[in-house]
């Protein structure tokens, strides 16, 4: 099977007070292909813990590739780690936000941190 998933996404940015007109880039219904079949899906409470929390369901997936992520929390921020315990800050989401981007395959367990309370995040990751 081909264009297994549909990607769409805009970024606008205007700043009058600055002197900055509309700056847009949009992306409309890009087909992708993938060759996994299986997906985690889910919100999960994250932690405080120093050295972030392990996406749930991980395991079933060969490797990762696409990602969702959308932050509940309307005051604290979550960072996207590239592993649990040892892993580098990759993405910080702030109250609110989302992101949406495919993940290295080198990335075998995925983590998020939250700021300074549990944070509700919720998250869609794709088999690579």
């Amino acid at each position: 099977m081909a264009n297994e998933i549909t990607v769409t996404g805009s970024l606008t940015y205007a700043n009058a007070a600055a002197g900055i007109a509309a700056k847009a880039l949009s992306l409309l219904s890009k087909a992708i292909t993938i060759t996994g079949v299986n997906y985690i899906q889910g919100t999960f409470k994250v932690p405080t813990t120093s050295g972030g929390t392990a996406l749930p369901g991980l395991s079933s997936l060969a490797s990762v590739g696409w990602g969702c992520f959308i932050n509940h929390d309307a005051t604290h921020f979550i960072d996207l780690l590239t592993a649990a315990s040892t892993g580098t800050a990759f993405a910080r989401l702030m109250p609110g936000e989302c992101a949406l981007f495919r993940l290295t395959p080198a990335m075998t367990a995925p983590a998020a941190k939250s700021d300074t309370a549990i944070c509700d995040l919720e998250y869609l990751v794709l088999e690579n």
